[in-house]
């Protein structure tokens, strides 16, 4: 466990690769493929091979982040590191594991909310998770500071 979070810059930085090998998939085979959210009458639609390009980029400055801190020698929080992680990883897991391709009837309107309300709290938990990623890097750095 300990090594894990010694290397959680090569962790973030391979999930990165994977999630913009994803959007070339998507780009190149589902070209089509759309994550339409419907909130309060305010509808997002925005296409998964764009989504899973910014989520990979931002996965590899997350690993820039934890390179930096590890290259200065600053220890980080392994639990922060790890809710992070796991936080981060609910949020593309949210909408990859269900059907995108459902057909916005009467008899599927639940399971369309359930979806949508899954896909929510995915992003709830990614914007829990980027915070406690700030507040890992601050804290460990203060606390490095305050150690010298």
């Amino acid at each position: 466990m300990n090594s894990i979070k010694e290397k959680a810059h090569l962790v973030f930085w391979i999930l990165g690769i994977l999630l913009i090998a994803l959007q070339v998939l998507f780009t190149v085979v589902y070209p089509q493929a759309i994550l339409d959210l419907n909130i309060h009458d305010t509808y997002i639609i925005i296409a998964c091979a764009h989504l899973f390009n910014v989520l990979g980029t931002w996965f590899i400055l997350c690993g820039v982040g934890y390179w930096i801190l590890k290259l200065r020698m600053i220890e980080i929080f392994g639990w922060m590191f790890w809710l992070h992680l796991i936080f981060t990883v609910l949020f593309p897991l949210s909408f990859a594991t269900t059907n995108m391709d459902i057909k916005p009837t009467m008899e599927n309107f639940r399971m369309i909310q359930y979806i949508e309300s899954l896909w929510f709290f995915g992003l709830i938990l990614f914007v829990v998770g980027q915070g406690l990623y700030f507040l890992n890097i601050f804290i460990s750095t203060l606390k490095r500071v305050k150690s010298r």
